[in-house]
């Protein structure tokens, strides 16, 4: 039997194409990453997470694309690089601030799958991403402000009041800290669908992002 770590290098490419077509499948977002940090690979989960088609993100350097940043604000993809990894092909998961492509902020937790030196002619990291709930830090930081609001307020109330049953369930899961992910399977939706509410839950309270969102709904009181 031949050894099979004897393969030529289309073997290789062929490896490493179903490598990204199986990692693709995950329902998390994949994004791999060329070696000159230009986005080759762009899964279904990415565009329902970042609501960007593959078309419009491959050949794009990964840093103007997912726009990522630490919790102090800083760019976190001028320090991705993977010169000082020598055989770990798995970097720490790490919480990141993301964007959509209309600008809306994402918490996300990222995992990055670094390839072996000899296979990063093709790509150099695979991201696979979801997007998790409110940080600990921001729901204190939400309670830390919300503590002189008085609550309940007729006008709190009444913003709360556009919202249907179903948007109210969302919100309600949001505040919990549960992400989408979560509350799709929660409430048996799909993710997309949940996205959709969510989308409508922010411009009928017309906030711009799901922590202003849950202030919101802890300054009146609710659940």
């Amino acid at each position: 039997m031949a050894d099979p770590l004897h393969t030529t290098e289309s073997e290789v490419d062929l490896l490493l194409d179903d490598l990204l077509a199986t990692l693709g499948r995950t329902s998390d977002a994949m994004v791999a990453v060329g070696p000159d940090m230009r986005i080759v690979g762009w899964n279904d989960g990415a565009t329902e997470l970042f609501g960007m088609t593959a078309a419009d993100a491959i050949g794009r350097t990964c840093s103007t694309v997912m726009c990522w940043r630490d919790r102090c604000g800083d760019p976190v993809c001028e320090r991705c690089g993977v010169e000082d990894i020598a055989d770990d092909e798995l970097m720490a998961t790490r919480d990141v601030l993301g964007r959509t492509a209309d600008g809306r902020t994402l918490w996300l937790s990222a995992t990055s799958i670094v390839p072996p030196p000899d296979l990063r002619h093709r790509f150099r990291l695979v991201h696979l991403i979801r997007e998790v709930g409110l940080p600990p830090e921001l729901e204190r930081l939400v309670v830390e402000r919300l503590q002189g609001w008085s609550l309940a307020s007729e006008e709190t109330a009444t913003v709360l009041d556009r919202l249907t049953h179903r948007e109210n369930e969302i919100l309600a899961l949001l505040t919990d800290g549960l992400d989408g992910s979560a509350i799709a399977r929660d409430l048996y939706l799909s993710p997309a669908t949940v996205r959709n509410h969510i989308q409508h839950i922010l411009e009928k309270l017309e906030v711009h992002s799901r922590t202003e969102a849950v202030a919101l709904a802890l300054r009146s009181g609710r659940p």
